[in-house]
C-alpha cells in the first residue's frame, strides 16, 4: 500500500480543480520536497527558499527539465 503524500494537499488541488487529477501526486511530492528544504533553510525569507530551492533542484542532476518547470509551478504559483 503507498502512503498519501500531503493527503490534506492533494485534497485542496483537487477540491479547487488546480491541477489535472493525474498530476495532484506529482504536486504532493513537490511540496513535500520544498517542506523538507525550507526547514534545513528556516533563515531565508520566503522569496529567498523558494529561489534556493529552485536552484537547488537545477543542481540535482536527476531532475529533468520538465521536472523543474513543474516544481517552479508548485511553489512559486501556488504559493506553498
Amino acid at each position: 500500500m503507498k502512503k498519501i503524500v500531503l493527503p490534506e494537499y492533494q485534497g485542496y488541488l483537487r477540491s479547487n480543480s488546480l491541477v489535472q487529477e493525474k498530476y495532484i501526486r506529482f504536486f504532493a511530492h513537490w511540496a513535500r520536497e520544498f517542506l523538507t528544504f525550507s526547514k534545513s533553510n528556516s533563515t531565508l525569507n520566503h522569496v529567498l527558499v523558494d529561489q534556493e530551492f529552485i536552484d537547488y533542484l537545477k543542481s540535482r542532476k536527476k531532475n529533468a527539465n520538465w521536472q523543474l518547470k513543474q516544481a517552479s509551478f508548485d511553489i512559486l504559483v501556488l504559493d506553498i
